[in-house]
């Protein structure tokens, strides 16, 4: 059955609602309840969030740094890809008993993670990695908004030199206001839940650079279908805008990934270009990805 096999294939991370819209893509009509009702019969049951050990407070601002000002309410939406990048940091349990903090940057338009990085430390090169990955694989334009949380990381000397030298512009929420930064910190809960089901954790931080890098290079940006985009991917919503493509589920949708194969690598296997994440080969489907827009 094609609701088991797309059920089965993203790993029991979709819902009712996401498996529906997979199903539609594919050609398959199904109403919500009967699909739940066979989701019920079947037993199968979507990953959901737990609750976990005490977390460690990722965001400490610093008293004596001048924080840029907010310009969340001012500014439009973001219209095309990099625009607006949302920063932030959250944490995941090692099985050694200590904390590896991830750092992220994602595309406000197309909710694409643009960079990120793993470590050990809160230190701001957590943060300053993060962002120079993002830009060597985005190439940003001049004047890029930057929005992230007061935490040190952000209003670090180092960290704002970095913005001056890509020139880019920063603005932090204001304080004491969490749905500021609602759009980079809305992630985090779904990373858990589906890269750490039920309580898992890491084995250590080489593990969890591999896993974060299958999940995140290759999984979010590419197969996974997001409630915010329409249940397109971020990848279907930047070849839209930069190529005109139809967007699923209009039948002329066109498989991306094998469009840009097809058009652009046409010597070159699918699964030795796409299929990997950064640190699985040299190079991620992002970095292609924007290896094309640079010359087309």
């Amino acid at each position: 059955m094609a609701a088991r096999r797309v059920f089965t294939t993203h790993a029991g991370r979709y819902g009712q609602r996401r498996l529906r819209a997979q199903l539609r893509r594919e050609g398959h009509e199904v109403g919500r309840q009967r699909l739940r009702g066979w989701l019920s019969s079947s037993g199968l049951r979507a990953l959901c969030t737990r609750s976990g050990t005490r977390p460690p407070r990722t965001t400490q601002a610093d008293p004596q740094a001048v924080a840029a000002a907010n310009k969340l309410a001012t500014w439009p939406a973001a219209t095309a890809p990099n625009q607006i990048w949302v920063g932030d940091i959250t944490y995941m349990a090692l099985a050694t008993g200590q904390w590896a903090y991830l750092a992220c940057w994602r595309d406000a338009f197309s909710r694409r993670v643009a960079g990120w990085h793993v470590s050990e430390s809160l230190h701001t090169d957590l943060v300053l990695t993060a962002f120079n990955r993002a830009v060597a694989v985005c190439q940003p334009p001049p004047g890029l908004l930057v929005h992230a949380d007061r935490g040190s990381q952000y209003t670090s000397d180092a960290f704002t030199t970095l913005l001056d030298r890509t020139q880019a512009i920063a603005r932090l929420s204001r304080p004491g206001n969490r749905y500021d930064n609602a759009l980079a910190e809305s992630g985090w809960s779904t990373l858990k839940t589906e890269l750490l089901p039920r309580g898992a954790c890491f084995a250590d931080l080489e593990e969890a650079r591999f896993e974060l890098a299958e999940y995140l290079d290759h999984y979010c940006n590419t197969p996974r279908l997001h409630s915010a985009l329409g249940y397109c991917t971020p990848l279907e919503i930047e070849l839209h805008y930069r190529f005109n493509l139809p967007l699923a589920p209009c039948p002329q949708a066109p498989d991306h990934l094998n469009f840009l194969r097809v058009h652009f690598y046409p010597t070159t296997s699918l699964p030795k270009q796409f299929a990997h994440g950064f640190f699985r080969s040299n190079r991620s489907h992002e970095s292609i990805y924007y290896e094309i827009c640079n010359i087309v």
